[in-house]
């Protein structure tokens, strides 16, 4: 079985984090699920998100991407970009800035696409209906009208592992993708 983990696609476009029979570990609320990927679907780009029109030299409120919640026993991985001249802070979950430095929390901008142009940074995974949330700022001198994003991804349907398995995991002798996902 080939090699998987998140932000897989080094300097290409993205993959897919795993595959139909792939075990996953995925990180939710501190605690590690173990799972069997059943299928897994592609997520074209689609504008999942407008956070609305933001005042100049302002910080929106931060708002849920109810597009991007799943059903009971999937899992998504996203990556995403702004199409407006706004910068954008992801909150994964809600009370967690994505990505957090120490003294700050850096943004998104539309540049992105062209500084990373396969948007490795912006990578995230969701966990059923626990969705992030976004939250745009305006650095400009002039309103905004809007503020849109845009994703794609992989949507996975999984089920449950036998205990049996889990423990040949944790123990080191079957493969397993780890995924950290967190929401609201």
């Amino acid at each position: 079985m080939p090699e998987m983990w998140p932000h897989k696609s080094g300097l290409g476009l993205m993959e897919p984090v795993a595959l139909k029979d792939h075990n996953v570990a995925i990180l939710w609320s501190d605690q590690w699920t173990y799972k069997k990927v059943r299928r897994w679907d592609a997520v074209p780009p689609f504008q999942f998100l407008n956070l609305g029109a933001i005042a100049a030299n302002t910080t929106g409120a931060a708002v849920n991407a109810v597009n991007l919640e799943l059903l009971d026993d999937e899992f998504g991985q996203y990556r995403w970009w702004v199409i407006d001249n706004a910068q954008v802070r992801l909150w994964l979950p809600a009370a967690s800035g994505v990505p957090r430095l120490r003294n700050l929390q850096p943004v998104f901008d539309s540049n992105v696409i062209v500084r990373d142009p396969c948007l490795h940074l912006t990578e995230f995974f969701v966990w059923e209906d626990n969705r992030p949330q976004f939250q745009g700022i305006n650095g400009s001198n002039y309103a905004l009208a809007q503020a849109r994003l845009v994703c794609q991804g992989f949507r996975y349907r999984v089920e449950d592992l036998p205990a049996a398995d889990i423990k040949e995991i944790q123990a080191g002798r079957k493969p397993c993708v780890y995924v950290q996902a967190q929401g609201f």
